[in-house]
């Protein structure tokens, strides 16, 4: 069983630590998204239903070739302040994914633009698509990543998008959108 509220807790020190050390805590709103990592396809399936007991299964969708699940959750794992609303869990890329934490995602009081040119001193990997622009940073032992919009009105967005363009007859009653 994944031990969802110890690894946030440890994460979460850490990352809040990296937010102070960068400057950018002050510009953050909340931690909105917890995405985990597991080591194989047996492991994705097991821990997605581990994570039914923290939430609801609101998404899983197919993203570069590999599902990602996300759970909206109705246990809350605050920590020293701050209180996820999702878990993502996506399927691993190559098999050599350790289990854990891979980042945490913090919504900024910005534009993800007016976000980035305030804190142009820092390198930040692009991330994400054109609905929700992540910009990524990596610290020694902990990544964050950054956007504007909540993950749950990303997912809305894209399940729209997905109901505008499947022909009538055919709306899927959970659409499994593209992310």
């Amino acid at each position: 069983m994944i031990d969802l509220r110890g690894l946030y807790s440890r994460y979460l020190r850490s990352s809040a630590a990296l937010l102070e050390q960068l400057g950018v805590h002050k510009d953050v709103l909340h931690n909105d998204t917890v995405c985990l990592q597991v080591p194989s396809n047996d492991r994705y399936t097991q821990v997605k239903e581990e994570l039914a007991a923290w939430g609801e299964l609101i998404c899983e969708s197919e993203v570069n070739g590999r599902l990602i699940a996300v759970f909206e959750l109705r246990r809350s794992l605050e920590t020293d302040g701050w209180a996820p609303s999702f878990v993502e869990l996506p399927q691993p890329k190559t098999g050599t994914e350790g289990e854990g934490i891979r980042h945490l995602q913090f919504v900024v009081r910005t534009g993800i633009q007016s976000f980035r040119r305030r804190h142009r001193h820092l390198d930040f990997d692009n991330r994400g698509n054109a609905r929700n622009r992540l910009l990524e940073f990596t610290g020694a032992s902990v990544v964050v990543r950054f956007h504007d919009k909540n993950m749950g009105a990303v997912i809305e967005l894209e399940q729209r998008d997905a109901e505008s363009h499947a022909p009538r007859s055919q709306h899927p009653r959970h659409p499994r959108p593209h992310r």
